[in-house]
């Protein structure tokens, strides 16, 4: 006599595939500070390396998406400029902070200093849309404040030994303006699709920053192999493979499970760079992280916008 299997075993390993694929895309998205300090290392400029990286994030995407879906990568042309424009305009302010900030400051420390986005996004949505914070929102922000304080140390970075004090603030102005966008972009990414909207970001990203480059004379990408293996890597392993691992977990984990299990990034970052950067954290900085990561896992327990946030996470 057999037993029949319970319908239970395959939905929970479907979950746990779910959580490992939302892990290895939190891993990869995690890479992509460790590879831009080597690529500055390099000699890479933030305009050549961040036109490459999204110029072919966006061309992978639109070719991969064209052949599976058709016309449907061209949604209709008001949507598709406001996509771009989104990209242009505002993921490049944003992208252009954070990256002139981790110039500045530790690939670990600009990463959990990052993930304070989502109290703006709260605070954004508090004034676009009058949605008042509930107590517990309320108290994720005041965690995500202390450790934020704790985190840039800026007491030490005004007698010149703690963080470089310019840097904390650009990639904390990074955090406000991801805020913003995120709130922003989440009126039209439903709209095309998460993939398709990315996409077409992306390429709005990719001209702006090779306008600059071009304009302002800093495009500077090394034909060397290294350069090359470099600019590979951000594109396909922090940037392509990230996205369709989060969204495959996300399809079997739905967005909150997901958006807190992408809270693991910045956790991959530290040991990422401890390893190949050999960077290392202070005690205050590890416990102001620690409640950054908090007010996030208490900021997504209700369901937000975790999937617009991570759809443009390019």
């Amino acid at each position: 006599m057999t037993t029949k299997p319970s319908p239970a075993a395959p939905e929970l390993e479907s979950r746990l595939v779910g959580a490992g694929l939302c892990a290895a895309s939190a891993f990869g998205f995690a890479t992509l500070s460790i590879l831009a300090k080597l690529a500055f290392a390099e000699g890479l400029s933030l305009t050549g390396f961040l036109s490459v990286r999204f110029g072919g994030a966006a061309l992978l995407l639109l070719i991969l998406l064209g052949l599976k879906q058709g016309r449907a990568i061209f949604p209709d042309r008001r949507l598709v400029t406001a996509l771009f424009l989104l990209g242009g305009l505002g993921y490049f302010t944003q992208s252009s902070l954070y990256f002139l900030g981790l110039q500045r400051i530790p690939a670990s420390l600009s990463s959990v200093l990052l993930y304070i986005y989502p109290v703006f996004v709260a605070l954004n949505m508090w004034v676009v849309e009058g949605r008042k914070p509930t107590r517990l929102e309320a108290g994720a922000m005041a965690l995500a404040l202390a450790g934020a304080t704790l985190t840039a140390s800026p007491w030490d970075a005004l007698r010149g030994a703690g963080p470089d004090l310019l840097g904390v603030l650009l990639v904390l102005g990074a955090a406000a303006g991801y805020g913003v966008y995120i709130v922003v972009s989440n009126r039209y990414v439903h709209r095309a699709g998460p993939l398709i909207s990315t996409a077409w970001v992306a390429l709005g990203a990719s001209v702006s920053f090779g306008l600059t480059g071009f304009f302002a004379r800093t495009w500077v990408v090394p034909a060397t192999p290294r350069a090359a293996a470099l600019l590979l890597g951000l594109i396909l392993f922090s940037t392509i493979l990230p996205l369709a691992t989060f969204f495959a977990g996300m399809r079997r984990v739905g967005p909150t499970a997901a958006s807190l299990l992408s809270t693991l990034e910045p956790v991959f970052t530290i040991l990422l760079a401890a390893m190949i950067l050999h960077e290392t954290l202070s005690r205050s900085q590890w416990a102001g992280g620690a409640l950054i990561l908090a007010a996030v896992v208490l900021l997504n327990l209700p369901d937000r916008t975790a999937q617009a946030a991570r759809a443009s996470s390019v």
